[in-house]
């Protein structure tokens, strides 16, 4: 996943993220399109393993836990409406065509589906300037970045610590730092499932039942360059059959946003040199973008086994990008007794 994430940038680390003047593949807009699956395949997995590991009874525990997610990508993800130059809509500017379902088209049809990161074969714009001077010689034949074919897509591993409290709750904490050059990259998360049906006495004397809220806020950041933030709240509930086995279902609202910002080497640059259609890398302007994700609910199923040194958990989730999840914990220090 983390090579995908890089789109074969040659990142120079400083302040700002540094990219060739030549990286021309892309408008931002374009560019924010392409990836948004991609990023909703990270929103879901930063936002999973949030409940579910043990039923909270108010016994102190520290548990060391792993998880590996994955997703199915569903063809609505596959594509997208892609930026157009303007001038390619001026017939007196340049005459065009499009190949689309085996029909030529001489006009530019809208919307303009391109694939996205997870897509298949893309279709260029094929255009013939009726001046061969500037500025119409510059409306070119363009063509937009292929797809890579994928239909099952692997998440961000989830490497996490939880502490369970007197209170009846669950601590999450997550954290990795990389300092690269003059700035450090970091990701961040803390988390809270909260039981709540003793507040209320919902179950009486039964010890195997319990309903919880929970909250998780995510931050991933470097420098001025990156910044991304995500958070999910949501409710689940519990049943406990004997020592071992846990079932649970929840189900949680989410949200993700942040943006991405490189500036291109323009040494030696002067305006119109990058011969594109497009104004922005014509200009060789940043690339600036925003962060969104197609999820915004997750409804969530599984088992949790117990054992005496931890545990093993099994997911299965209904988003946008139906997920499943696998993972294990480790009780440090003190055993989990669910007696």
């Amino acid at each position: 996943m983390a090579s995908i994430l890089t789109l074969g940038f040659c990142f120079s680390y400083s302040k700002d993220i540094v990219i060739s003047r030549d990286f021309v593949l892309f408008t931002s807009k374009n560019l924010e399109g392409y990836i948004k699956p991609i990023f909703t395949t990270l929103e879901q997995s930063l936002n999973t393993t949030l409940f579910g590991t043990s039923l909270p009874d108010g016994k102190f525990c520290f548990i060391l836990n792993l998880s590996v997610s994955g997703m199915i990508i569903p063809d609505a993800q596959k594509t997208f409406d892609a930026e157009v130059p303007d001038g390619f809509f001026n017939d007196s500017v340049t005459q065009v065509a499009q190949i689309r379902n085996g029909e030529v088209r001489r006009s530019v049809v809208k919307p303009n589906i391109q694939p996205t990161i997870y897509g298949r074969s893309s279709t260029p714009i094929f255009s013939a300037p009726q001046s061969h001077t500037y500025p119409d010689s510059i409306y070119k034949t363009i063509a937009y970045p292929e797809g890579l074919h994928i239909d099952f897509m692997a998440g961000l591993p989830v490497l996490q610590a939880i502490v369970e409290t007197p209170l009846k709750n669950e601590i999450r904490f997550r954290f990795f730092s990389l300092p690269i050059q003059d700035e450090t990259f970091v990701y961040l998360t803390i988390g809270l499932n909260q039981r709540v049906d003793d507040w209320f006495n919902l179950f009486g004397f039964d010890k195997n039942k319990a309903i919880s809220v929970h909250f998780a806020l995510h931050r991933m950041y470097y420098g001025n360059s990156f910044d991304l933030t995500s958070y999910a709240i949501g409710i689940n509930a519990m049943q406990r059959w004997g020592n071992t086995l846990i079932g649970y279902v929840g189900l949680q609202y989410e949200d993700f946003g942040g943006k991405f910002r490189a500036v291109k080497d323009t040494t030696g640059l002067k305006e119109n040199v990058i011969n594109s259609p497009f104004p922005e890398l014509r200009q060789a302007k940043p690339i600036v973008i925003s962060f969104n994700s197609y999820t915004k609910f997750q409804a969530k199923g599984g088992f949790t086994l117990t054992f005496y040194i931890g545990f093993l958990n099994f997911e299965l989730s209904y988003a946008s990008q139906p997920m499943i999840s696998l993972g294990f914990g480790l009780f440090i220090g003190t055993k989990k007794n669910e007696n």
